[in-house]
């Protein structure tokens, strides 16, 4: 498969699960739905992983430590502030608004690969982060 059919696959996920998190959040405070959320994902990857003879822990036990400290940062700050301040701003506000609002972040990896990696990007991508900065800007009241 190619990765854009994936990507779309990923987009249309994503596009949906906020309208379902939006639900949720009638019943319980956001804080207590990332504690289910990151407890739900790891039963079923955990499952899966046994599952399919996954689990291993000769392997576990090799991973170095660099990967680990840098996938523990971004649990913390995409897994759970960040999932945290996405459910607050759900409680608030419109599904769509949010989630347009919150595709911003192409604009800023954008802007942190050129500062932090040195990569340029072309002028389709500059031209790209522009629309996505247009329409960002549209919805806001």
């Amino acid at each position: 498969m190619k990765g854009e059919f994936l990507a779309l696959i990923v987009a249309t996920l994503w596009g949906i699960t906020p309208l379902i998190e939006k639900k949720a959040l009638n019943y319980i405070d956001p804080l207590t739905a990332v504690f289910i959320i990151i407890c739900m994902n790891f039963l079923i990857i955990s499952s899966v992983f046994i599952i399919f003879g996954k689990i291993n822990m000769a392997d576990l036990s090799s991973i170095p430590i660099k990967p680990i400290i840098y996938l523990a940062m971004v649990s913390i700050l995409a897994g759970i502030v960040a999932q945290y301040l996405f459910y607050r701003a759900l409680e608030t506000s419109s599904p769509s608004k949010v989630v347009i609002i919150t595709s911003m972040y192409p604009l800023i990896t954008l802007l942190a690969t050129s500062i932090i990696s040195k990569e340029f990007p072309s002028i389709k991508m500059v031209c790209g982060a522009f629309l996505v900065f247009m329409g960002i800007f549209l919805v806001m009241d």
